[in-house]
């Protein structure tokens, strides 16, 4: 594969990297991603909250 810049500094380097930085989509799978880690707090709130008030 190779190293992908001339030198090895980030002197050569313009523009995006990763292949959809320029796009719309990014903001899109943060939020998809923002979105997956509240309900999992949330589910696992409500599960261990669950487990506290039945506990003897």
């Amino acid at each position: 594969m190779g190293f992908p810049f001339e030198n090895a500094s980030w002197d050569g380097v313009s523009g995006v990297i990763f292949v959809g930085g320029a796009g719309g989509a990014t903001m899109m799978y943060s939020m998809i991603a923002i979105g997956i880690c509240i309900a999992a707090l949330l589910l696992g709130n409500g599960i261990e909250s669950n487990k506290y008030k039945n506990h003897k």
